[in-house]
């Protein structure tokens, strides 16, 4: 049959034929190293074959120069029979793969002079420990790599940022909001050589840095909100906000990364009479889910190893890792760490009941759990035959994890033993005691002044005062001997699953924990691991410079980008780790390097040619702001935002009336703001990193929002309070920069005053038409990109 012309044509280009030149670097390794290279490379050489270089197809005879009939690699990829097709997995190479590897091997299977083999996946350049690299002597290192690399790629950075905008940038970086006006003159007037440096500390030292870092990271360890169906909890925790609370004090205390480590993943074993610590496990106590353990303790492997390492684990659930040296096993065997813990709800001094208030927290509850070994990642088809002991991959701790059996004190795992907890449930029963009492005395008053048919009215309250009392004299003895008490009291277990049993809901909590979790935290917090610090300082260095050195945050290993600034990075590593693992160091190092310092103004230039993209920090990335500092923006400016710290999340319904910073209002999957999710709110099943969108509705809620219309009046308002009878000129340039932190342009001035003129025009029979017009010039600078913009 002819096929028709049109088909014809489309086909030929995509077809190769012997005449058509194959380029083995273009055609074919892309093609053997996406689909070959994770059974036949340097990670497996299943059948003692590798592919990853032509002398090694030759060697082991699977191609045949000029003759592709007789290729062992051909006639593979190209069987039609699934039991001996290549690969194995997934669908088969596509014919115009297949064709391309036909013509390479009938053109000889010509190869590059320096054709090599895949290195050693152990010497991929992350899986070493960092080691401080040498540098000259410079003011910051930091500012000596990048220069550093300005020179090799022969580009020129563009001059500093104007004073404004670089305070409205430090601002903004370190606490979430933009400075004020009298902030902003104090900073001008100040002609210190160290005016940005003690601005810097100043702002490293406010208790509003904690939640504005707190929330980034809260976004990488993925905080949510409990969310469920109806009254019914499915995942995270209630009363989870304690955990928030945590991460904001330890950042504010500068409590050094690797404490953090530790404490989120295993406090409940390092310091488990300590309420404040417990908090930090709600780190695990958030990825609980109802109805699937296997789903729970999925999440966790994955996000603990992308969180902290910067590694893929969860590309290894259902095989061998395409990429790095994670075994099937290695999934496993890394889940088996976390495979004992549960959550419970500890009582909180005051309140009996912990559907009111608790601290959720972790705690190594089934202590002989197994974990199973799906195989092919199929939950329905463990391996019954195969023993899996927890562990982390060898190849990044040949010594194994130090695992050592934990013996709790009793106040761990009998809460009634603590006097505060104890007194909290002694409290209500001995008010509901005295209550009764009373309510028997009115009672027997009643009676006793009227006739004697009435004794009867007396009997409920008696029977209510014998109620009261026996409660009272069970929960005495019950405090008196806590270790025979039916169920450890008022500390909640959540449920296993939503079939447990009801024993199992009861049963006393364990006197000892594995240990497992601690020697997990010591080996992620230790300097001699590879990974953790290199991922932490490229999360800090995103935030600060619009992009990573890693350009994937979560994906260090062989599939990942190699940094821009290796150098840089692990000097960053080395440095956070020597400082006893403080942010606010790296933070400082950071933002007063000269590097932060330039403008991010994308002239045209050599250098704009050179490196379009700047990954080579020439300049300064504009940064798109968070939408809780958008919110929370506004109503600074307005002179509105309420500076209270911690505390239960503001439910949705008082959301909108709430002025309160935004990182309080309460998210879950099922709960959002809708004026956040426009501008891009946290993800919280995944949110490494914001994503960046540029949509009508968020002009469109700049614009028409309450909250935006409400702040641009206070703003206007503030303004011609500060100004007094000042001029339209003096009006704009005190508007452009309370609200974008810079002068306006000529042309921009020029247009401002042109509307204001316009408006008072059109509104003159309208009362106070000057601040009428004038409001209309602050709402227009609302809306400006600057406005959402770190510049």
């Amino acid at each position: 049959m002819r096929l028709p012309f049109i088909l014809v044509t489309f086909l030929l280009p995509t077809m190769a034929t012997a005449a058509d030149p194959v380029d083995y670097r273009k055609d074919i390794r892309p093609v053997l190293q996406e689909r070959c290279y994770a059974c036949h490379g340097s990670l497996a050489q299943k059948a003692k074959l590798r592919v990853d270089s032509a002398a090694n197809l030759l060697k082991a005879g699977a191609i045949v120069p000029g003759k592709p009939g007789d290729s062992e690699l051909i006639i593979r990829v190209s069987s039609g029979n699934d039991e001996t097709r290549m690969p194995p997995e997934g669908h088969p190479l596509k014919p115009e793969q297949i064709a391309k590897l036909k013509a390479w091997v009938e053109q000889g299977a010509k190869v590059p002079a320096d054709d090599a083999q895949e290195p050693d996946p152990r010497d991929h350049w992350s899986f070493r420990t960092p080691i401080r690299p040498a540098l000259p002597k410079n003011a910051n290192s930091i500012d000596a790599f990048i220069a550093a690399k300005w020179t090799e790629k022969g580009l020129t950075p563009v001059p500093p940022a104007d004073k404004r905008v670089l305070l409205r940038r430090v601002y903004i970086d370190l606490i979430g909001l933009p400075p004020t006006a009298e902030q902003t003159e104090a900073f001008l007037k100040d002609a210190s050589p160290n005016a940005y440096e003690k601005v810097v500390d100043q702002l490293l030292a406010s208790p509003q840095y904690g939640e504005r870092w707190g929330r980034h990271f809260l976004d990488i360890w993925r905080y949510s909100d409990w969310w469920g169906l109806g009254a019914e909890l499915r995942n995270s925790q209630r009363h989870i906000w304690h955990w928030r609370d945590w991460v904001v004090e330890s950042f504010n205390a500068d409590l050094g990364y690797d404490e953090m480590i530790r404490q989120m993943l295993a406090a409940d074993e390092l310091y488990p009479t300590d309420p404040q610590k417990l908090r930090a496990t709600g780190y695990l106590a958030r990825s609980y889910f109802l109805f699937n353990r296997t789903s729970w303790l999925d999440e966790v492997t994955e996000h603990v190893g992308k969180g902290f390492l910067g590694l893929t684990f969860n590309c290894a659930k259902c095989h061998d890792h395409k990429y790095d040296p994670i075994k099937q096993t290695d999934f496993y065997q890394f889940r088996a760490i976390f495979e004992p813990y549960q959550v419970r709800t500890d009582l909180v001094p005051g309140e009996p009941d912990a559907m009111k208030d608790g601290i959720p927290r972790a705690f190594d509850c089934n202590l002989d759990a197994k974990t199973p070994f799906h195989i092919r990642g199929d939950e329905r088809n463990p391996d019954k035959d195969r023993v899996v002991n927890p562990g982390v991959p060898q190849f990044l701790n040949p010594d194994g994890l130090k695992i050592a059996v934990v013996k709790l004190p009793p106040e761990a795992y009998q809460p009634l033993r603590r006097p505060e907890i104890a007194e909290t449930l002694r409290k209500p029963a001995e008010a509901k005691l005295a209550a009764a009492k009373v309510k028997l005395a009115k009672a027997e008053a009643i009676v006793n002044g009227r006739a004697a048919f009435l004794a009867w009215a007396a009997i409920p309250s008696r029977t209510a005062v014998t109620a009261a009392e026996k409660e009272l004299a069970d929960v005495i003895a019950t405090i008196a001997n806590p270790a025979k008490s039916a169920s450890p009291l008022g500390s909640v277990k959540s449920a296993e699953s939503n079939v447990e049993p009801a024993t199992s809901k009861t049963r006393p909590f364990p006197a000892t924990s594995t240990g497992r979790r601690t020697a997990l935290a010591n080996w992620l917090a230790d300097a001699k691991n590879p990974l953790t610090a290199r991922v932490a300082v490229n999360h800090l260095w995103l935030r600060h410079f619009g992009k990573p050195l890693v350009a994937n945050v979560f994906e260090f290993g062989r599939r990942g980008t190699a940094p821009s600034h290796l150098e840089l990075l692990d000097w960053l590593a080395v440095e956070l780790m020597e400082n006893k693992w403080s942010f606010k160091h790296v933070h400082k190092l950071m933002v007063t390097s000269n590097v932060y310092r330039l403008s991010s103004a994308a002239t045209a230039s050599d250098s704009a040619k050179l490196d379009s993209e700047n990954r080579y920090l020439w300049r300064q990335n504009p940064i798109r702001m968070e939408s809780q500092v958008v919110r929370d923006s506004l109503l600074h400016l307005g002179g509105d935002l309420d500076m209270t710290r911690g505390g239960p999340p503001v439910l949705a319904a008082a959301q909108e009336a709430s002025k309160r910073r935004s990182m309080y209002f309460f998210h879950s999957h099922n709960d959002h703001n809708k004026l956040l999710d426009v501008f891009d709110n946290a993800n919280v099943l995944d949110c490494y990193r914001r994503t960046e969108s540029i949509v009508p509705q968020q002009a469109l809620a700049l614009w028409n929002s309450r909250l935006a219309m409400a702040m641009s009046v206070k703003i206007n308002d503030s303004l011609h309070s500060r100004l007094g009878d000042a001029d339209d000129t003096k009006f704009v340039n005190a508007a452009f920069e309370t609200v974008l932190g810079t002068s306006p342009t000529k042309d921009e001035l020029a247009t401002c005053l042109e509307t204001l003129t316009e408006l008072r025009t059109a509104l003159k029979d309208v009362k106070d038409a000057r601040k009428r017009a004038r409001l209309q010039v602050v709402q227009a600078l609302i809306n400006h990109n600057d406005f959402v913009t770190v510049r």
